[in-house]
């Protein structure tokens, strides 16, 4: 067989790559090296750069990056990992039909850049002809819908707006259909409505990146920029009708449950029944949906009898193509990039190989999960993870016995919600996906892209109108992230963030309570917290704190937001309270809860200093390692308009300076930086 050379460059690799060296800068096992240290920093001073001052200096972020953290360091030791596994099975050694075979394929696929090249846009015809078909408004519902079902393949928002299974906030043991905002290229409706030098100059770059497209495509200049104008112009509409990231985070205010005949009241000019019926629901599945944000949809219903279809047509062939830049030729994806390195600072595209590593990893997750777990994760870490889950659920057992803002009928209803709140999806699924139905051609990644979106979507819609699984996982074994999900009432903890420097198996319990302990208390938390709280342990949307009780716990939430907002961020913009309120409280009590259960494991226990450290200072300090963390300015800029969680520098100094507990290991003074005043410190747990 004549193997490609990035075949058997790989394959040369895959030894090395199975236990890959750590990155630079990256800890050993359950370690805290001094070099990560700044010792001209005093702790009390600044505790960011006491802690991770020297990993600062001797890091710096690569050029397909727009950041360098922890979570990038381990994300790129998975992606070896994962590289590992797809590579070795790249080569037509697997069974025909197998999910190897299959992975083996669609990675091959995609590193096959000269047939990607030749194919153009072959894959997209289909979709551009029926866009270029569009004659009546009565068309527009099918040709979205088409769009929802194969345009995004994780990558892009759908056209127009987002289609997918929920579970009902309101009967949480049911699944039903979910519609919401969407359809904008760049991140929020904030980089369509201001008006700041940077946000223009993005808009600008933007434009640029369609004219190119719309040029490949065929347009002539003036053609394309007629075809930008209007795509722009449509985009800044649905961003005006859209809600900021931060009124999303009321779950209440997002949930409108209807009929189909009264979602067809609301929109009259859009064919939900087309949509529907093409999507494969029929009547049980659209007896009840929920409409996220009806302003938007009003909005949207205007454009669908409004816009000039040819406006409806610019704007749609630009999502049919952005969405698969990745699967088009050079040319394309150069187009593309220009707007990533606007919006996040990236010097250089990824490597192919990371980028078609990852769509594998998405494509084909949970069978590539099964895969990495087989190979990298022991049944003893997992037990040691879940003998710590259960002293932080302990921990905040006791602390809800006793905490001050929670009335009796408060508290009662938080422990019988934490008696029921799931710890068990700890490393993995124990019954694992099938993509038997998936098809992968080996030699047409845009097809195969397009397939994998497709696939999804068909398992996806497939769920509405049936009794929730609650065995379903969402996110694969592999992923570097955690979750609390409060319809389901769980805290999920995958493998591939059971690694150091969060979590290793054979370090001390400061090390690891410090890491992924407080990263799991964060999360329990979660089930407390403003939106949290909203919903009972059943994961049914009940709000489970009296009226007074919520007041109590907002005026604690308002030290937390004041003490925000007085931030600024190294682009000189300042943080937003409200929006970063929510996951800056998790982290006051996840380091707050894993610090008492660490103190549950020390005792009767004196297992002395460490590199002369005492337990309860490591604990400190691993928990510092978690954020270490460089970013270019547009990434920190993203950050701030958009992500809900504080820069890191913040989610360090601003929580430990609220902790009575670090006061006392590091013997904080009145005068330094990292003190305040008892009185004045943000407790919540």
């Amino acid at each position: 067989m004549n193997v490609p050379s990035w075949l058997t460059r790989a394959l040369m690799s895959v030894a090395l790559a199975s236990t890959p060296a750590l990155p630079s800068g990256a800890a050993p096992a359950g370690a805290l090296p001094a070099s990560n240290f700044d010792h001209d920093v005093a702790p009390s001073a600044d505790f960011y750069r006491f802690a991770v001052g020297g990993w600062l200096a001797k890091n710096t972020i690569p050029p397909d990056r727009s950041s360098w953290s922890t979570f990038d360091e381990l994300e790129q030791r998975n992606e070896r990992r994962v590289r590992a596994i797809v590579t070795s099975h790249a080569l037509l050694t697997a069974a025909s039909g197998s999910q190897e075979r299959k992975i083996g394929g669609f990675y091959a696929s995609c590193m096959d850049t000269v047939a990607i090249e030749r194919a153009g846009i072959g894959a997209l015809r289909p979709a551009l002809k029926r866009i270029d078909a569009l004659r009546s408004r009565a068309q527009l519902a099918g040709i979205i819908e088409h769009g929802d079902a194969t345009g995004s393949a994780g990558q892009e928002q759908a056209p127009a707006l987002a289609f997918g299974s929920e579970q009902d906030p309101r009967d949480a043991t049911r699944v039903i259909a979910g519609l919401s905002q969407a359809g904008l290229t760049l991140p929020t409706r904030d980089y369509y409505t201001a008006n700041d030098a940077r946000s223009k100059a993005i808009r600008a770059v933007l434009g640029t990146a369609m004219r190119r497209i719309f040029t490949l495509l065929g347009d002539t200049p003036s053609g394309a920029t007629e075809e930008t104008n209007d795509t722009l112009a449509f985009e800044q509409t649905l961003a005006l009708a859209s809600k900021t990231p931060d009124a999303l985070r009321d779950p209440f205010a997002n949930y409108h449950p209807m009929s189909l005949a009264a979602l067809q009241r609301l929109t009259p000019n859009f064919d939900w029944h087309t949509y529907f019926a093409q999507a494969g629901l029929g009547a049980a599945g659209t007896a009840k949906i929920d409409v996220g944000q009806p302003a938007f949809f009003t909005a949207l219903d205007r454009l669908a009898a409004g816009a000039p279809l040819a406006q409806w047509k610019s704007y749609l062939r630009w999502h049919a193509v952005v969405a698969g830049t990745e699967g088009l030729p050079k040319a394309y994806r150069d187009a593309r990039f220009g707007l990533a390195r606007a919006l996040y600072g990236y010097a250089a595209p990824p490597p192919r190989a990371r980028t078609c590593t990852n769509f594998t990893g998405n494509a084909l997750g949970f069978a590539v999960g099964k895969l990495y777990v087989a190979r990298y994760f022991s049944a003893a870490a997992r037990a040691r993870a879940r003998a710590e889950i259960a002293l932080i659920k302990a921990s905040l057992r006791s602390d809800i016995g006793h905490i001050a803002w929670m009335g009796p009928q408060t508290r009662a209803a938080a422990l019988a919600k934490l008696a029921k709140l799931s710890t068990a999806k700890v490393g993995y699924p124990d019954r694992w996906r099938s993509y038997a139905a998936l098809s992968v051609s080996r030699s047409n990644f845009l097809g195969d892209v397009l397939n994998a979106q497709g696939f999804e979507f068909a398992r996806d819609v497939a769920k509405i109108g049936k009794p929730l699984d609650r065995s379903e996982w969402g996110l694969t074994p592999q992923t570097v992230n955690a979750y609390y999900d409060p319809s389901m009432n769980e805290v999920v903890i995958p493998a591939g963030i059971l690694e150091t420097p969060f979590f290793d198996e054979h370090a001390d319990d400061a090390v690891n309570f410090g890491g992924i302990g407080a990263v799991i208390g964060h999360e329990m938390t979660h089930g407390f917290d403003d939106e949290g709280s909203d919903y009972d342990g059943n994961g049914n949307l009940h709000r489970i704190v009296t009226p007074r009780d919520a007041a109590r716990f907002h005026a604690r939430v308002a030290c937390v937001i004041n003490q925000l907002d007085a931030y600024t961020s190294s682009v000189a913009l300042r943080l937003n309270g409200k929006l970063d309120a929510g996951e800056a409280t998790a982290d006051i009590g996840g380091t707050t809860l894993a610090y008492r259960a660490l103190e549950t494991s020390l005792a009767g226990k004196h297992p002395g200093t460490i590199g002369g450290f005492s337990p309860q200072q490591r604990y400190f300090l691993s928990w510092a390692q978690v954020w270490r963390t460089k970013q270019r300015p547009q990434a920190e800029r993203a950050q701030v308009l958009g992500d809900p969680h504080p820069p890191a520098r913040y989610r360090v100094n601003g929580t430990l300076s609220d902790e009575d507990n670090f006061v006392r290991a590091f013997n904080v003074k009145p005068g330094s930086a990292m003190w305040k005043p008892p009185g004045s410190r943000c407790q919540i747990w």
